[in-house]
């Protein structure tokens, strides 16, 4: 679920084309307008959402539980397939403003009323990072046996404090945002949301499953240097991606391909950028790099799921897209930014997430 619309496809498409969502846009709590990619007003909610809870849903949760539904669908679960008390969720808590009320319900404990999960419900907080956060929670709780599926994901809803926040700090594009580029100006935030389901091998092999790719491992670290409203600094961005590596087995020269969280943001953009050339040393060259907030927008919680639908996505179709935005490479950079969509042969792809105040976390995906 992104501004460009509901599902996979339309994601591809903005990707693919390398379209921004960037808009004037006014949320409905604020006379100010902002320079954001809000969920079109076309949007209609998932079908399988009753009638009579969809007018109690706020904007976040509506969007959370149709990603949600989504991405069991597109697993072919379906209610009653095995034990409940054997399926999880891990949801990554929505991005808030300095002082902005936390959510009373989680939306992930929407999502697990719904589907009738009878296992564990987890809340996992980070800023952007919350929702990749999830999905290597959800990749620990079937490596531990306590579940054999875990709906994992985020869902992010824009209100006027978030806006009014990133605002004030200086953070908005005042057009569309260049991640990667030798001149960042700033992110467009975003709405979204994206789930996935992380399965055990068995249990997807006993169903018959179609498995879209294995995580050889996802990992999480935290930065106790990182200010508050500041990402970590290129060392401590190197080392969450090395954690990811060193707890795969895997060298460098192994990734085909990174899906950065670089977003247009200076301080954020130069430290995934410069974390991927102190990780990768020379085969930073031959490693592509994209930036699917070049065209998504920055999702805030939602941007770690949502970059990983894209890897998974790029793995399927075997194609890369570009970093939208992007123009020319800051001095020095070494690194291979795709400008165009075109084939390329993944076997291994990198997804990076920083979060304001110094939770990371880092996804590899093999074929």
């Amino acid at each position: 679920m992104t501004a460009h619309g509901s599902g996979v496809e339309p994601m591809w498409a903005a990707l693919a084309e390398g379209r921004s969502p960037a808009t004037d846009w006014s949320p409905d709590d604020s006379p100010e307008t902002f320079r954001a990619g809000p969920i079109p007003d076309d949007y209609r909610p998932h079908p399988r959402i009753p009638r009579n809870l969809v007018h109690f849903l706020d904007r976040g949760s509506m969007v959370g539980l149709d990603a949600a539904l989504q991405a069991v669908e597109a697993a072919g679960l379906t209610a009653g397939i095995a034990d409940s008390r054997r399926f999880a969720v891990a949801d990554g808590l929505a991005f808030r403003a300095p002082g902005q009320a936390t959510l009373f319900v989680p939306y992930g404990q929407l999502v697990a009323r719904t589907l009738g999960v009878r296992g564990a419900v987890v809340g996992l907080a980070g800023a952007e990072a919350s929702g990749l956060a999830a999905v290597a929670e959800a990749a620990a709780i079937v490596a531990r046996g306590e579940a054999d599926v875990v709906v994992a994901g985020a869902a992010q809803a824009l209100q006027q404090p978030v806006l009014a926040h990133l605002s004030q700090q200086g953070l908005i594009a005042t057009g569309d945002a260049h991640p990667l580029d030798a001149h960042p100006d700033g992110c467009v935030p975003a709405e979204g949301a994206a789930y996935v389901v992380v399965e055990a091998e068995t249990h997807a092999r006993e169903r018959d499953a179609t498995v879209h790719a294995r995580i050889a491992a996802a990992t999480r670290t935290f930065d106790p240097l990182a200010e508050p409203l500041d990402p970590s600094d290129p060392a401590e961005a190197g080392r969450a991606m090395q954690a990811v590596l060193g707890a795969a087995g895997y060298l460098q020269n192994q990734v085909d391909h990174v899906a950065s969280c670089a977003d247009g943001r200076a301080n954020r953009d130069a430290s995934d950028a410069v974390g991927l050339t102190r990780t990768f040393g020379r085969h930073v060259y031959y490693a592509s790099v994209t930036a699917p907030a070049g065209a998504l927008g920055q999702t805030l919680a939602a941007s770690g799921p949502l970059a990983l639908t894209y890897a998974l996505e790029a793995m399927r179709r075997q194609q890369v897209a570009p970093a939208a935005g992007f123009r020319e490479p800051p001095e020095r950079s070494d690194l291979s930014v795709v400008r165009e969509t075109r084939e390329e042969r993944l076997d291994c792809v990198l997804v990076t997430s920083l979060g304001l105040g110094g939770s990371n976390a880092s996804v590899l995906l093999q074929r």
